[in-house]
């Protein structure tokens, strides 16, 4: 069934019940004269206020609850790094230096690379074709005795929360809120800033400087909305600020072993 077979009809069928009731209903002496009474005004004026702010605060609250996800992804992401590039520590001094170049190469190319991207929807293949080369590196690294079997186990453990991670931002790029309340809100907003012009609005300066206002206020949520939609676009979408900590925590984890320590903390 399609998207819209149940929510369009029943759109234009509530149109049509007003329209109907407006027609045959209002047949009394102040409807004849085009006269409206207040509280007609507000109960009108308060359904297109009301239905605004429902649409938009849906969109908001959808939109900054996706963002927030995508952003907390990064940082659960950048953690399992960190504890891949620790855990290689007890692997042989070879293979742990094979495995944390290619950890450093990946971290790079998705700060540098794929992040510009992500905020055009997509994702890297160089990205993802590194991670593929920590895993195989992961995998293939021998591990003889109970020490370095017990890191590589912890070191796969970790880039599995690596790509699942990975794969939860290549869905969460391409979410986007439905496409019919963008076009109930831009109604409801187009109607809402019309409403007092259609009522007819006097021309005064007061009155044209209280329109505008309503006109820039509904705009500016709309705007919000659309911004905060995109979860990895600016001004508000996520930024590589993960990813950049993952690198500073390699080189602590570097500055600690060099130090003399065999078993940097977490």
């Amino acid at each position: 069934m399609s998207t819209y077979a149940v929510s369009l009809p029943a759109t234009i069928g509530g149109g049509c019940f007003a329209f109907l009731l407006g027609r045959f209903l209002a047949t009394g002496k102040r409807a004849a004269t085009g006269e409206f009474s207040g509280q007609a005004q507000s109960l009108i004026g308060a359904v297109l206020l009301s239905s605004f702010i429902l649409l938009t605060g849906f969109q908001v609250a959808g939109s900054w609850s996706a963002l927030s996800d995508a952003r907390s992804s990064t940082y659960d992401e950048a953690r399992a790094l960190a504890d891949t590039y620790w855990a290689v520590g007890g692997l042989a001094p070879a293979d742990r230096a094979k495995v944390r170049t290619l950890l450093r190469t990946y971290t790079d190319d998705v700060r540098t690379v794929e992040f510009p991207v992500l905020s055009h929807g997509g994702t890297s293949p160089t990205a993802w074709q590194d991670l593929d080369a920590v895993r195989a590196a992961v995998r293939t690294a021998p591990a003889s005795g109970a020490g370095p079997q017990a890191a590589k186990i912890a070191a796969q453990s970790a880039l599995d929360t690596v790509y699942r991670t990975r794969t939860d931002r290549a869905a969460q790029v391409k979410g986007r809120m439905p496409a019919a309340t963008w076009i109930a809100m831009l109604v409801a907003g187009a109607f809402l800033i019309a409403f007092p012009a259609l009522l007819g609005l006097t021309v005064t300066a007061r009155h044209l400087t209280a329109l505008c206002f309503v006109g820039a206020a509904v705009a500016f949520a709309i705007c919000l909305a659309a911004q905060l939609n995109a979860p990895f676009q600016r001004p508000f979408g996520v930024r590589p600020t993960a990813f950049a900590l993952a690198d500073a925590r390699y080189a602590q984890i570097d500055a600690e072993r060099s130090g003399g320590s065999t078993a940097p903390p977490r």
